[in-house]
């Protein structure tokens, strides 16, 4: 039945993960437009996962599926990593961080290696990337989807050392330690 996702994902427990997740969604959107009340269920994801495990593939799969589906309104998925999102000076990671959110809005965005927006060097900029993205998230719940994906450790880090991100109500999918198995 969900054609496209059982050929990219060759693997019985990721393809039943993404399957779970995408049902839940296709539910929840039905009974909206049917004017009953539903828990908000976030579509902000956190994918981990050793190199090439398919975290990317997973992503572009569920975002085709959940425009079929009319859970996203664009067939829309921006990839992007920190240097798509942090500036080279205070303020202007900000704006770089939200042309990128609004390029991706009814959409998914994608930050791939989103561990790397954390560092302990006081001339970072990735912070503010990281607070700008949870404002957006907020304000425009429900017409995004931002997937955080990266290697399991250092993401569990990333979601430990930032309390505004630990916070947000994600959907995990993680890889199985043998390569090619998200």
């Amino acid at each position: 039945r969900d054609c496209l996702l059982s050929r990219g994902l060759g693997d019985v427990y990721k393809r039943q993960q993404a399957n779970d997740f995408i049902r839940v969604h296709v539910v929840n959107e039905a009974k909206k437009k049917k004017g009953i009340k539903v828990e908000d269920n976030s579509l902000h994801s956190i994918y981990k996962g050793n190199p090439g495990t398919g975290k990317t593939t997973v992503a572009r799969l569920i975002a085709q599926i959940l425009f079929q589906k009319s859970v996203i309104k664009k067939d829309l998925l921006v990839e992007v990593t920190r240097q798509d999102l942090v500036a080279g000076f205070v303020g202007q990671t900000a704006i770089k961080t939200e042309k990128v959110l609004k390029s991706a809005l009814g959409g998914v965005l994608f930050i791939d290696e989103a561990y790397t927006l954390y560092s302990k060097s006081e001339n970072d900029y990735g912070v503010e990337a990281i607070e700008t993205i949870l404002k957006f998230m907020e304000d425009n719940r429900g017409n995004i989807m931002i997937i955080f994906a990266g290697y399991p450790k250092e993401m569990d880090e990333l979601m430990s050392i930032n309390p505004g991100l630990e916070s947000v109500s994600y959907t995990h999918l993680r890889a199985h330690e043998t390569r090619g198995n998200l």
